[in-house]
């Protein structure tokens, strides 16, 4: 083994040595660091320099965002009055159909004629009655037997009514204009009382029913505006009016129900469609504070508040409608109180700050 006279023992503790020296440089000069930025972020005296604005009442234009539903306007299911066979059915899935127009027709035959047998007898009833008021001017005939008669006409002109009823209810029709849905039946089947034939719905105008905050109650009126989108049609607006407010609070949310009316001439818009509802309050002057002011903690809103001697007190507050940038601030802050609105990471509650561009 070669050696060259240099010991392996004294080179090893040197290089350990230098390892060591230049760990500690660089300790300290992250420490330096941090020292720095401690004092630039200081203002004189060591107080913590931070950005603050005094809280101003402005005017807001307010909106209630929330989820609603479509209803169509009017719709109901038309169903068969009795058991008959269905003799006459015009239902186009989708058309649109006038009030009044016929839809299905039973089996009539039966009730015809039980009415051309009421309006015989009441025929032949009434003949006797005019026969006997001619006999009671001369006396030849009881009071009694004309009461009589009077009755008999006047129960047959009820059954009547009623068989002329069940007739016309053997034609169905259309309530009201709107368009027709799936048909549930066939042409020639014999079908049972209350089966549904058909559904029919006015879309022209689209019902929907949302719910908003028992805060808003006092605000919301009918004829306020309301516009939705679908997820359908992006974000093509549809625009329409609050048309009724329920009288009812939910216990359990503490919300109230809100209807808007949506034209839908278009028929764009459907019943049961899941509709993104803006329902616009009218503008009032609010209390309102930069989103930057704002430390959530878990599900509550804090700012920092500064005193008269700059020292910093943390407040709880209560937050309403936001716009871009600000806030509404609906409890725990009065006009004229001044908070931090940059640099609120760097300060705790007692602190004393400097401001910087107040």
């Amino acid at each position: 083994m070669v050696n060259f006279g240099v010991p392996l023992a004294p080179l090893h503790s040197r290089l350990i040595w230098f390892i060591l020296l230049a760990l500690l440089c660089f300790v300290g000069f992250l420490y330096w660091q941090s020292q720095q930025s401690t004092e630039n972020g200081r203002g004189p005296g060591g107080a913590i320099a931070v950005k603050t604005a005094m809280v101003q009442s402005q005017a807001m234009s307010r909106e209630v965002s929330a989820i609603g539903t479509g209803i169509a306007n009017n719709s109901i299911q038309l169903i068969a009055p009795s058991s008959e066979f269905l003799v006459e059915l015009n239902v186009n899935e989708g058309k649109k159909v006038a009030q009044g127009e016929v839809i299905a027709r039973l089996n009539d035959v039966q009730q015809k004629a039980r009415v051309a047998e009421l309006e015989a007898v009441l025929s032949e009833q009434k003949r006797q009655l005019d026969r006997l008021k001619n006999l009671a001017t001369t006396q030849a005939t009881a009071q009694s037997l004309l009461d009589e008669q009077q009755t008999r006409v006047n129960s047959t002109l009820a059954q009547l009514d009623t068989a002329r009823k069940q007739l016309q209810d053997m034609t169905i029709r259309a309530p009201f204009t709107g368009h027709l849905g799936l048909r549930q039946v066939s042409r020639g089947a014999y079908i049972n009382a209350g089966t549904v034939i058909t559904t029919l719905d006015d879309m022209q105008q689209l019902r929907v029913q949302f719910s908003i905050a028992e805060r808003y109650l006092a605000e919301v009126a009918v004829g306020m505006p309301v516009t939705v989108t679908n997820i359908a049609y992006g974000n093509i607006p549809f625009k329409g009016t609050v048309s009724a407010i329920d009288t009812r609070l939910d216990p359990v949310t503490r919300s109230v129900t809100v209807h808007g009316i949506i034209e839908n001439e278009s028929l764009k818009l459907r019943p049961g469609m899941l509709l993104n509802v803006r329902l616009q309050l009218e503008n009032r002057e609010v209390v309102q504070v930069s989103e930057k002011a704002l430390v959530p903690q878990q599900n509550r809103q804090y700012v920092f508040v500064v005193d008269a001697d700059n020292r910093v007190t943390q407040k709880e507050v209560e937050i309403g409608q936001r716009i871009p940038g600000w806030v509404e601030v609906v409890t725990g802050l009065d006009v004229g109180d001044e908070i931090i609105v940059e640099g609120v990471q760097k300060v705790r509650t007692g602190v004393t700050i400097s401001k910087v561009g107040s």
